[in-house]
């Protein structure tokens, strides 16, 4: 995969022309009285674009306490870069990290390379399938151990179009464990945006992380619904 890479870089077209975009998405919930309930949802993505690469940078934290208790906490962060092979076909390179201390993981990194296609691409709709591999190095909450292990990455990528700005989105992403078949993680996000104003929309996002093989005392499946507000520069 990297002489696919290496040979891309040479061949493909040089685009000169650069590109910046940045989103921004944010959430707030507070409630005092009866019950006491703080949660934020913060995240940003950036995308840049020179010399027929695409790089997109993408952190998200979900935070919440409950009776003056932390409750979620759950950080998100990836550095992806793509490059177009041919007009449907292209290659990527990812690197991810998540904590999430309620499912027992302290930390874990996750590069990988693949390669992407369009499988549909319309006026209103969009298709995409990307298959990969890669490592992954895990940090365990205490007294799950560390882990380290070659796993697999395929996802199927959708965006309808439901008006001039709205649109819904789906991914799904499959990344099993080469190491251990049982450890299968599956993660899902389905969101919908709607345009409020120039550069600024309503976000509403629902997200299923499921894992085959949890630590030990956690539960397999997390479930995560957030609203908010995009602004885009």
């Amino acid at each position: 995969m990297l002489t696919l890479l290496m040979a891309m870089s040479a061949l493909a077209p040089i685009d000169t022309a650069k590109t910046i975009k940045f989103t921004a998405d944010a959430g707030f919930v507070n409630t005092t009285g009866n019950t006491e309930i703080s949660t934020i949802n913060v995240g940003d993505k950036l995308e840049f674009s020179a010399g027929g690469w695409g790089v997109v940078q993408t952190f998200a934290v979900i935070y919440g306490r409950s009776e003056g208790e932390t409750t979620t906490s759950l950080w998100r962060g990836a550095l992806r870069g793509d490059r177009a092979i041919s007009a449907r076909v292209g290659a990527y390179v990812l690197g991810e990290f998540d904590r999430n201390t309620f499912a027992g993981i302290r930390g874990r990194y996750a590069p990988s390379i693949g390669l992407t296609a369009l499988l549909l691409e319309s006026p209103k709709d969009k298709l995409r399938a990307e298959a990969g591999a890669g490592y992954v190095w895990q940090r365990g909450v205490a007294p799950a151990p560390d882990q380290e292990f070659s796993a697999g990455r395929g996802a199927l990528l959708y965006e309808r179009l439901l008006g001039a700005k709205s649109k819904v989105t789906q991914v799904l992403e499959f990344m099993p464990n080469f190491k251990a078949g049982d450890d299968l993680r599956i993660n899902s996000e389905t969101a919908i945006t709607a345009p409020i104003v120039t550069g600024v929309a309503m976000k509403a996002s629902y997200v299923i992380r499921y894992d085959g093989l949890p630590e030990p005392g956690f539960k397999t499946t997390d479930r995560i619904l957030t609203t908010g507000v995009q602004v885009t520069f």
